[in-house]
């Protein structure tokens, strides 16, 4: 009798402790410790595109921190959140499928693995070689803030569709970790 009495106590107190550990141990990926720091590769400075023109830009950004022997190393699997300072979810200014309905931003944060089983080469999966007009029908097109990972070299990926017909000037892409660091990048989208 004691025993079923004291089951009965514990299973409420084992299932608290499950969903604990169970919610904090699920699939919410970190953010960059302290110390890290993100860096963006060759962003885009000032882009020229002609009328009736859609561009990609691929935008990279690279986390790392220094070791306990002073040298600098990738951070994998932490979060990277690129935004756009001309991508809010009400600016859709450009018709991507030809149906004559706005379904972009004049520049539109594109997620590079939304675009399926379409391969660049290499076995990568890439939006870089899907049509446009395919990559807002298969859910690349992401919203401004865009959360990703960063991969086995430190390095988190977004592609940035920019159009001719709306110039913008200036335009900001930034790069954050949850730890404070951040990264940007200021660019002209002009028509020649």
């Amino acid at each position: 009798m004691h025993k079923t009495l004291l089951g009965l106590a514990l299973f409420p107190i084992l299932i608290v402790f499950m969903l604990v550990v169970g919610l904090s141990c699920g699939s919410n990926p970190p953010f960059a410790p302290a110390g890290a720091t993100v860096t963006l590769e060759n962003p885009p400075q000032s882009i020229s595109i002609p009328p009736n023109t859609l561009n990609e830009e691929t935008v990279r950004a690279f986390v790392t921190t220094t070791d306990s022997s002073g040298n600098t190393v990738p951070i994998n699997n932490v979060r990277v959140i690129f935004s756009l300072s001309f991508a809010g979810p009400n600016d859709l200014v450009e018709d991507t499928n030809g149906d004559g309905v706005a379904d972009a931003h004049a520049l539109q944060l594109v997620n590079p693995d939304g675009c399926g089983n379409n391969f660049c080469g290499n076995d990568i999966p890439s939006c870089e070689c899907t049509p446009i007009s395919q990559q807002a029908a298969l859910g690349a097109f992401v919203n401004s803030p865009f959360e990703t990972l960063t991969d086995d070299r430190g390095e988190a990926t977004v592609i940035i569709l920019m159009s001719g017909d709306f110039p913008v000037s200036p335009a900001t892409i930034e790069a954050a970790l949850g730890n404070g660091n951040v990264a940007t990048a200021q660019f002209d989208v002009t028509n020649p």
